[in-house]
């Protein structure tokens, strides 16, 4: 099993959780792939078989991770998760988008999460850990 985690992140802490979520699949024996939205490329998505998506919530935030899952598109089998980070309490933004987007174009969604930020869009203490953890149980998903 391969997988390609993308993030969208200016701020918010999607890359942290983007690296600890692989970090949690490498330790389930995944082959697991990190990488920026904008760095992503067409060979990357070729090779993945699952693509887990993520930005933080705010205005014009999952603009690059949604070009990503347009290259993805009729991509047969693949299998995509969407996660976003935000302020503890906030409505969902990004993350619907994405989960949307990823449906729409042909990709099968196993499942939409979030991680809390807190003061300075700094995440919330223990959601890194909580975001590798999640990274070692999608084998259950997949």
């Amino acid at each position: 099993m391969k997988a390609l985690v993308v993030y969208d992140a200016a701020k918010g802490g999607a890359d942290k959780v983007g690296e600890a979520i692989c970090a949690g699949m490498r330790q389930m024996g995944i082959i697991a792939e990190c990488k920026a939205a904008a760095d992503v490329t067409s060979a990357d998505l070729q090779d993945a078989e699952v693509l887990i998506v993520g930005s933080p919530n705010g205005f014009l935030a999952g603009r690059k991770a949604a070009k990503v899952i347009k290259s993805a598109a009729g991509r047969s089998g693949l299998k995509g998760i969407a996660f976003e980070t935000r302020a503890a309490n906030s409505p969902p933004g990004s993350l619907e988008k994405l989960a949307s987007m990823m449906s729409a174009n042909g990709i099968t969604l196993l499942g939409k999460t979030y991680f809390s930020l807190g003061a300075n869009n700094a995440l919330m203490d223990g959601e890194k850990d909580m975001a590798e953890a999640y990274g070692r149980n999608l084998p259950n998903l997949l």
